[in-house]
């Protein structure tokens, strides 16, 4: 007997497809900086804009290790807890590893100061914080749900949403890892391909019930939404880090390639 599949289910699996055609407009935006041949100081520059990425999702999970420690097992997860103490040792890993490259790269030292905050990276944080700011309402391993400490179903829904935009799905670093020129890019390939190995060894469990949460069209369109939001920013964010090698038209074309995917059952 064929096991039954649930609208659940059909919902989650578009939303994944969806998040995975999102991913692979992000590595065509990548894979056309790095078709034709780039200067050092190219090179310094977006890696000088991924360094401050890297930095910059230090402060949130510190502060919120500091937030959540009072409550351990007091309502807060211990287990969940511990996914985030291993989530700021990598953060704090992948930050130290790009900045030494930039050193390495630079011959000069390299601080915080140095580093390079983009405009639409920026207009990313804001895009996920509005989403974020109740997701440690909302713990996967809750086996109950308290009104009055759970998140909405829609904040669930929202977080659930997020999950599967988060870090891109390592486009970048699974791009950088393959690189073939001599050179810079060999120095790139060697910290890009230990961070890549490093976040699948340290992975946190992130999953959200997808199938149990999106059951229905109006859910499926407001995860639907999120995933699209995040994603369409993350490629402009993407653009302007690698020097915009896309074109307006041409980043509005991937962006609407992946939107049609909501249509198809």
């Amino acid at each position: 007997m064929k096991n039954r599949v649930t609208p659940g289910t059909n919902y989650a699996r578009r939303l994944k497809n969806l998040a995975q055609s999102c991913r692979a407009a992000e590595v065509r935006i990548i894979h056309a900086y790095f078709t034709q041949p780039r200067s050092k100081s190219d090179h310094l520059r977006w890696l000088r804009a991924q360094a401050f990425k890297e930095y910059a999702a230090i402060r949130p999970t510190f502060t919120a290790l500091a937030k959540l420690y009072p409550k351990v097992d007091r309502g807060v997860d211990r287990h969940d807890f511990e996914g985030l103490t291993e989530k700021l040792a990598d953060e704090t890993k992948h930050a130290r590893l790009v900045m030494d490259l930039l050193e390495e790269l630079s011959g000069t030292r390299v601080a915080f100061a140095d580093l390079l905050s983009l405009p639409q990276d920026r207009k990313l944080a804001e895009i996920k914080a509005k989403y974020l700011k109740n997701r440690t309402a909302f713990s996967p391993r809750s086996k109950k749900i308290r009104p009055n400490r759970a998140a909405t179903r829609r904040h669930q829904i929202e977080h659930a949403a997020l999950a599967l935009t988060e870090g891109g799905g390592r486009a970048l670093y699974k791009v950088c890892s393959k690189l073939k020129r001599p050179g810079i890019e060999q120095h790139i390939v060697r910290v890009f391909k230990e961070i890549l190995l490093h976040k699948a060894g340290h992975k946190v469990p992130r999953e959200r019930p997808l199938a149990s949460l999106v059951t229905a069209e109006a859910s499926f369109r407001c995860a639907a939404n999120v995933i699209c939001e995040v994603s369409d920013q993350r490629l402009r964010m993407r653009n302007e880090q690698f020097g915009f090698p896309l074109t307006g038209d041409e980043l509005l074309a991937l962006q609407r390639h992946a939107r049609s995917l909501i249509a198809r059952p």
